[in-house]
């Protein structure tokens, strides 16, 4: 760019560089902005420069202290250090980016901070990494069942699962035949993504681990309506299962209200009620399975099933089989 043009863009320069050599703790001085200016083929004379900094003070909101001989500082950008820091702790923990695509977006975060905010955000101060999915086309996979989603269209794929002969080694389900779904949502569950959607063999909703499923593509055909919402995050406990949803009245004791309530919330179609100064009572839909058995489980004597019957005695049984192992 001609020494012309970037006299005309100057404004935005000594917005660069405040961006990334100022915030609330370090200021820079007059000097060092007419120097970054001047290594951009920028003249310009305090005065002028102080006029620029007013001008994104007034027109850009910039909360710029400081000057008039005294360090500038930058107290505030358009997303707090504190929000950005959060933002990239969860990029960090996100298993299902690898660990190239969490340090690249982290690279992205850094942009919006100092060059001193920014260092604070490497890998090793941020937060202690989840075990990574080893698959590096997550944010493919889900970009494309979100395109399918938006299409109105089904997806294809491979489901696999690993093999017994060799951790390592994968193997497809159903016989090496492809899945097909019509999508209706993506669920982060316990840090794992899923597909939920209407499976064409099974005629029926069902939950899919998306780090599982190989060969995403969308079909050219439209998905079926029967788009009915379920909470699988809440009724399958994990999500390893399918089935249908059940109404069921569980015993608690008190001392177990926070668990239960973080675990079902406050939906339309969870109800709490007061048995007795020692108990309450949950009323909701979920999915019976083993997962919900070995939940309950973890409760001891504290939780009990007391309707519908059937799925009390299920769970004696489930109980008995365990026993009858030891």
């Amino acid at each position: 760019m001609p020494k012309g043009e970037n006299q005309k863009v100057r404004v935005f320069y000594v917005a660069d560089y405040l961006m990334k050599k100022a915030d609330d703790e370090h200021g820079v001085l007059m000097k060092d902005i007419r120097e970054y200016l001047k290594e951009n083929g920028i003249d310009a004379h305090e005065h002028s420069i102080s006029r620029d900094i007013q001008m994104l003070r007034v027109f850009f909101g910039m909360d710029i202290g400081g000057g008039k001989g005294k360090p500038l500082y930058l107290y505030s950008r358009y997303i707090d250090f504190e929000d950005v820091r959060a933002i990239a702790e969860c990029v960090a923990s996100a298993k299902f980016l690898s660990k190239k695509e969490a340090d690249d977006l982290i690279e992205i975060l850094k942009r919006l901070c100092s060059e001193y905010q920014a260092a604070e955000l490497s890998s090793q101060n941020v937060v202690v990494e989840r075990p990574k999915y080893k698959q590096k086309d997550m944010l493919k996979r889900l970009a494309t069942i979100r395109s399918a989603i938006k299409e109105n269209k089904k997806v294809e794929f491979y489901y696999t699962r690993r093999s017994i002969r060799n951790l390592e080694d994968i193997e497809k389900r159903r016989g090496g035949k492809l899945y097909s779904v019509s999508p209706i949502r993506i669920e982060l569950s316990e840090g794992n993504h899923y597909l939920i959607g209407y499976d064409d063999t099974y005629k029926r909703n069902m939950a899919y681990r998306i780090d599982r499923m190989v060969n995403v593509n969308i079909k050219q055909e439209p998905r079926e309506k029967d788009t009915s919402s379920i909470d699988y995050a809440r009724q399958t406990f994990g999500m390893f299962i399918s089935g249908t949803p059940k109404r069921i009245t569980i015993q608690f004791d008190n001392s177990l209200l926070d668990a239960v309530v973080e675990r079902f919330g406050h939906s339309s179609a969870t109800r709490y009620r007061k048995i007795d100064d020692k108990h309450f009572s949950l009323q909701t839909v979920i999915v019976p399975s083993q997962n919900f058995y070995g939940w309950l489980c973890g409760f001891g004597v504290k939780a009990k099933i007391i309707d519908p019957s059937d799925e009390s005695e299920r769970y004696k049984a489930h109980l008995k089989q365990i026993a009858e192992m030891y």
